[in-house]
């Protein structure tokens, strides 16, 4: 969550009611915005990629890096020139999410994370993994898939780029093989699609037991399986020889020194269920076994049943709480049907704030949720918890102990934040991955550093190789 002087456009809490409607209600979208998201044709998909793309930044975050980004767009150009026919305007982002992820929009917008970036060991696995992106626009397999399920792909734009682009094994296994021609249509080693692969399974079998975000893999079923068929089709890929790429691997990685591996501190960090703000000095206990999230517009947490949120967003200069209420129930009535059950003045962590109880009428009825406005620091927060009706009472605790929670981060606290970055380290003859780690001040542990490098824990060096490893500091709070 960043700093609360980019205030958010988007209504998390009108978002949230839609979760409640959809997902727990199984309330359907309304037949007049179906009708507008069919992908008929492919201006269809560019208007409606369009306007997906914009909640992009406000939900995941742009990295800025205009170094990394003009490799990345230029990269992605160079793919395009094995697209038979161009029918889009292609794009290409990075986003700010430190999970390997990748996905396409209609219409030619692709994203990338910069932790599948720091994944990445070689321009070749960038290349293949851009092309599998590019297969699925031009292939417009968004319009196939929505034919399959009846239903609008892009109905709710920011949901559908949070979850990724989710398709059938045969979409996948044809933008597998297609992505690997593109590849190597432009120089590229079809290979790279199979050991990029390799190295996704490798580090989801050690991050197993620890809190999940949508991340490539989920939506591109059995990596493994996967990896041994693309490295098979490899070999039956004819690589175009294209002079001037050089050293894949080397330039490649020179380009991620300095790289931010992991939550970046200035946008908040999870402690468990604790989630610290260190710029805009709070701190939020979540229910404990929640699934926890954290985007540039709010932070929150979700039932293991998904049926049930909490979130935090600060959209509004500090002001008088009850006047905020005031203005958040009459803007919310214009997009759902709600009833007021209560609203009045409560104390947090000291300071004067105020609560709202809402109950959803006419065709939002059965969704609760209550409403918390919190001055502080320059900005009014706002603690949004909602549920079905039927459940509210087994969740308003958690909840109302969530609100509780808000407070000021102490100096051990903050001392305790830290970020990291990749740093490259040249290995030695001879030398083993645990030595290397030792040696260069590594804070990965030693499965994640093979995982992120494409060995084994027991890989020992010929001498010469360049390796990732990462530096961890503590994180200092910009002067005001």
């Amino acid at each position: 969550m960043p700093n609360h002087r980019n205030h958010a456009k988007i209504s998390f809490f009108a978002a949230a009611l839609v979760i409640a409607l959809v997902t727990c209600l199984g309330t359907a979208v309304s037949a007049e915005r179906k009708k507008r998201d069919i992908l008929l044709s492919e201006t269809d998909d560019a208007r409606i990629g369009k306007e997906a793309a914009k909640s992009i930044p406000a939900q995941m975050g742009l990295y800025e890096d205009p170094e990394l980004e003009a490799y990345v767009d230029k990269l992605g150009q160079r793919l395009l020139r094995g697209v038979p026919r161009m029918g889009f305007n292609y794009q290409f982002k990075i986003v700010d999410q430190f999970e390997p992820n990748a996905f396409a929009l209609p219409g030619g917008y692709i994203f990338i994370s910069r932790g599948l970036l720091a994944l990445a060991n070689s321009e070749d696995e960038l290349a293949n993994v851009m092309g599998h992106e590019i297969i699925h626009t031009a292939h417009r397999h968004a319009a196939m898939q929505q034919a399959l399920v009846g239903t609008g792909p892009l109905a709710m734009p920011w949901i559908r780029a949070a979850n990724m682009a989710a398709y059938g094994r045969d979409m996948e296994r044809d933008a597998d093989k297609g992505g690997q021609a593109l590849a190597a249509a432009a120089g590229y080693d079809p290979m790279g699609m199979s050991t990029f692969m390799r190295q996704l399974a490798q580090l989801e079998r050690i991050r197993i037991g620890t809190v999940r975000q949508s991340r490539f893999i989920d939506t591109h079923p059995g990596a493994g399986e996967r990896a041994a068929v693309n490295a098979a089709r490899s070999h039956e890929i004819r690589r175009k020889n294209v002079p001037g790429l050089g050293d894949t691997r080397t330039s490649y990685l020179r380009r991620l020194e300095g790289l931010p591996v992991g939550p970046r501190p200035e946008g908040g960090v999870f402690d468990e269920d604790r989630f610290l703000q260190p710029d805009m000095d709070f701190q939020l206990r979540f229910p404990p076994g929640w699934n926890v999230s954290n985007s540039t517009q709010a932070v929150g947490a979700v039932s293991p049943k998904r049926d049930a949120m909490i979130f935090l967003m600060a959209d509004q200069p500090e002001g008088d709480p009850e006047q905020a209420a005031a203005d958040f129930v009459i803007k919310t009535s214009q997009e759902f049907p709600v009833d007021v059950a209560r609203s009045g003045p409560v104390k947090i962590g000291g300071i004067d704030a105020w609560r709202v109880e809402l109950e959803g009428s006419g065709r939002a009825s059965g969704v609760s949720a209550n409403v918390t406005f919190i001055p502080y620091r320059g900005a009014t927060y706002r603690i949004t918890g909602v549920s079905p009706s039927i459940a509210a009472k087994s969740y308003t605790g958690r909840m109302l102990s969530t609100t509780r929670s808000f407070r000021p981060l102490t100096e051990q606290e903050r001392s305790n934040i830290s970020g990291s970055q990749i740093h490259l380290v040249t290995a030695d003859a001879g030398e083993t991955l645990e030595e290397l780690g030792n040696r260069s001040g590594n804070t990965w542990n030693i499965s994640a550093l093979a995982a992120y490098n494409g060995v084994f824990t027991t890989h020992r060096f010929e001498g010469g190789e360049l390796v990732k490893t990462t530096r961890t500091e503590p994180y200092r709070r910009p002067a005001e």
